[in-house]
């Protein structure tokens, strides 16, 4: 790739942050470019920031986003501002009930 050109990864979908009464809150367009936590990252940044204190997200591998968030620069910022992470119904029926 030539310092000119602009280098375009494929479009994979769209990740989108919708409130409980289903306002969409946030949208980010995926490319595939290798680690996809980013988007989650982004738009728990994004509640932090805009919403502030005592939010909650929830996600169908919640446990596997609390490890992410936890571990990443997010990790105090979320916790101070009391994050909660919760996962559906299906991933604890289904997939894993330890979680």
């Amino acid at each position: 790739v030539e310092e000119n050109q602009i280098q375009v990864f494929e479009q994979m979908g769209i990740f989108v942050m919708a409130c409980c009464h289903g306002f969409v809150e946030c949208v980010a367009e995926m490319k595939r470019s290798g680690e996809l936590a980013k988007y989650g990252l982004a738009a728990v940044n994004w509640l932090l920031n805009v919403c502030g204190k005592d939010q909650a997200v929830g996600h169908d591998i919640g446990c596997a986003s609390k490890k992410t968030i936890v571990s990443s620069s997010l990790g105090k910022e979320a916790q101070e501002k009391q994050l909660k992470v919760v996962v559906n119904a299906f991933h604890g029926f289904a997939h894993n009930h330890m979680c």
